[in-house]
């Protein structure tokens, strides 16, 4: 995965998994705005491990 998206990447994707929190819960009425932020907080952090990851091969691709 790439560090960075461009918005309508991020949007997809949060949308694909407050879908996913949504079904998971059993579908529950009138919780979508906090499966939307529960989701904006997990792509939140797969971007940020991802861009670590990238800093991480950078900085050792470096050393050798």
């Amino acid at each position: 995965m790439k560090a960075t998206r461009s918005p309508d990447e991020r949007i997809a994707r949060i949308s694909e998994i407050a879908h996913s929190i949504w079904e998971a819960e059993g579908r529950p009425s009138g919780q979508e705005t906090r499966h939307w932020l529960m989701a904006e907080k997990l792509v939140l952090a797969e971007e940020r491990h991802a861009s670590q990851q990238e800093e991480t091969q950078k900085n050792g691709k470096a050393k050798r």
